[in-house]
């Protein structure tokens, strides 16, 4: 220790050093002991860390399946997709219905009747104004004069953001150039129609293409509908159209069985992780010779031998309906704990009810579904103030706890070795004097 002197044996022959050692060594290993302790539940945390971020991972799946839209996902198809596109959405209904686009919706073009040499040729003859809108929109206006090329004229419009495109674009050839300004309306439809109301250059801007809506009808409507764009998805619950050219096109709305099917593979896969890794780190082993035994990260943890069980029985649990449980659909539990996923029985009940299936996972109304569960059951584990939550304070509080014994246990062996290294060093004092006395009585005595 600092500030102590050890003569180490040098007046009694005796290794003082060593009996020093070993009797701190002694002293210090309850503190040794309760150094394992803390790294005992440091791995616990550890592992419970793990474990709620497999948790997180089975929530996002069972509640991609807690409710009926998100277990039945449907898929749009088009008899003839040159005609038109469609993706089903959120709501889409099973069933085929045919559409006949008699006219695409289409934006404005308005264009110069009268062209210049080149893209840096003034415009204007003096000062004035180029004003137009779109639709019935506020009119817009840009300042020209003398100095205004086309280029510039094309660059001011859209500085304006006024949802068209300026551009100046060469009708002729490079050798007999022919350079017109063309405004595009960004939108289409009838309302995206580019008027020029003022024009105070040489160019003679006009309306070249009005807008204009799309036309179609629908198998079971009177009437033709009208949309300012090509795609829409207002017509057909949860379906987006989009149109591509004039004709008839049947739409037909499905269960999408495979998109389904990856859905609850991703579930149980979520599932038997939590399970594996559980059952991983609650192993207890022997050595070889059977003088020791290991124990797993969370082999006495009862906390999270409940947070399991309670995964098992939610997922197990009896939800009525056509579908009684998970296991009528093909999702059993093995002896293990996990969960084997019979595909060809799953897609067997998919397509013979699918919103029987549906209800099994996301149930139907306030009536319990099996991944609606699920998902507020792990809700609760892990938000503020649930079992996991509660359980990673409780360690965390008994790691400060053991921490304060080991640093009080050390104070205590700190002073014992003090305490030993001053009553060797008093006994070495001692035994010198000893001997000092001893060779002067000697030399008294001419010995």
């Amino acid at each position: 220790m600092a500030g102590l002197i050890t003569v180490g044996g040098l007046a009694t022959g005796i290794d003082t050093n060593s009996i020093i050692d070993k009797l701190v060594a002694l002293e210090k290993r309850p503190v040794a002991l309760l150094g394992v302790e803390v790294q005992d539940v440091q791995a616990t945390q550890t592992s419970i860390n793990t474990l709620g971020g497999k948790l997180s991972t089975l929530r996002s799946a069972a509640h991609a399946l807690g409710t009926t839209d998100g277990v039945l996902v449907r898929a749009a198809t088009s008899s003839d997709t040159d005609v038109l596109a469609a993706a089903a959405g959120a709501g889409a209904q099973p069933g085929s219905v045919a559409l006949t686009i008699t006219q695409l919706a289409r934006g404005s073009v308005a264009g110069a009747t009268v062209g210049v040499a080149s893209a840096t040729s003034t415009v204007a003859s003096g000062p004035g104004t180029f004003q137009f809108q779109v639709g019935s929109g506020t009119v817009k206006s840009v300042n020209v004069d003398a100095t205004t090329t086309l280029q510039g004229l094309a660059t001011a419009i859209n500085a304006l953001d006024a949802g068209v495109t300026a551009s100046a674009v060469n009708l002729g050839t490079a050798s007999a150039p022919d350079f017109r300004l063309e405004i595009a309306s960004k939108a289409t439809g009838a309302t995206s129609t580019v008027t020029v109301t003022h024009d105070d250059t040489a160019l003679a801007v006009q309306t070249a293409q009005a807008g204009q809506n799309a036309q179609f009808t629908v198998d079971g409507f009177s009437g033709t509908f009208e949309r300012e764009s090509n795609t829409f998805g207002d017509v057909l619950p949860g379906v987006t159209v989009t149109l591509r050219n004039r004709g008839t096109a049947t739409v037909t709305v499905a269960d999408d069985a495979d998109a389904i099917t990856a859905k609850v593979k991703t579930l149980v896969a979520a599932f038997n992780d939590i399970v594996t890794f559980v059952t991983g780190e609650s192993q207890v082993t022997e050595t070889q010779d059977k003088s020791d035994v290991a124990l797993g990260s969370l082999a006495t943890d009862s906390t999270v031998k409940h947070l399991v069980a309670r995964l098992h029985e939610v997922f197990s649990e009896s939800v009525g309906g056509a579908y009684t449980n998970l296991s009528s659909l093909g999702l059993a539990t093995q002896q293990d704990g996990t969960i084997a996923f019979d595909e060809g029985k799953f897609r067997t009940a998919l397509g013979s009810d699918s919103t029987a299936v549906a209800a099994t996972f996301a149930g139907a109304g306030t009536a319990s579904g099996v991944a609606k569960d699920l998902s507020a059951l792990i809700d609760g584990m892990t938000g503020s103030g649930g079992t996991l939550a509660l359980h990673t304070t409780a360690l965390n509080d008994q790691i400060r706890s053991l921490q304060d014994q080991i640093d009080a246990g050390q104070r205590e062996v700190d002073a014992f070795e003090v305490n030993l290294r001053q009553q060797f060093t008093a006994l070495e004092t001692f035994v010198s004097g000893l001997k000092n006395q001893g060779s002067f009585l000697q030399q008294a005595f001419g010995r």
